[in-house]
């Protein structure tokens, strides 16, 4: 009987060894935690300087006005300087805390129209210039321009319509 007991206790130590040998230790320390909060960016268009290709004759041309406000045209003898009231449109990017960067995203395309005809707005163009980083301070203005595509079938009259810019940040 002395010679199982023997073999049985040997095996018990084993387990016991191994449990002992298998235990680890934890230990914690508590970290900090922190987040700050802004408010968002406001986007502002311009009332008094909205994007405005100006007075033309009728015919197919293109007419182009830069982020500066100059404007030009293919063929350049189909503009008027009736009016001056070419110009280029403006928004304002309001931030109530401290500078965020982001980039500045423009339309492909928009459209303008009267009573009957539609036509396009197209390569707009800003300034900062758009897809390029852009520190947004507590008030940045940014100017936009773009091409008008005339078309050969333009109809008399005014032609207003719309576009968005987007700042992603």
């Amino acid at each position: 009987m002395n010679k199982i007991l023997l073999p049985l206790t040997a095996v018990a130590l084993c387990f016991t060894a191994q449990q002992a040998m298998a235990a680890t230790a934890t230990a914690s320390t508590p970290a900090n935690a922190r987040a700050k909060i802004i408010a968002p960016l406001t986007v502002t268009a311009s009332t008094t300087d909205e994007l405005n290709f100006g007075t033309m004759l009728a015919g197919e041309r293109t007419v182009t006005v830069s982020p500066a406000g100059v404007r030009s045209a293919t063929p350049d003898k189909a503009l008027l300087v009736e009016d001056n009231t070419e110009k280029a449109g403006k928004f304002t990017v309001t931030n109530s805390g401290s500078a965020v960067t982001g980039k500045i995203s423009l339309p492909t395309s928009a459209t303008v129209s009267n009573e009957t005809k539609t036509l396009d707005v197209k390569n707009f163009t800003s300034s900062p210039a758009a897809n390029t980083d852009v520190s947004f301070g507590a008030s940045t203005e940014i100017s936009v321009g773009a091409s008008l595509e005339v078309k050969a079938d333009a109809t008399e009259g005014s032609y207003t319509g719309t576009y968005n810019i987007t700042i992603n940040y």
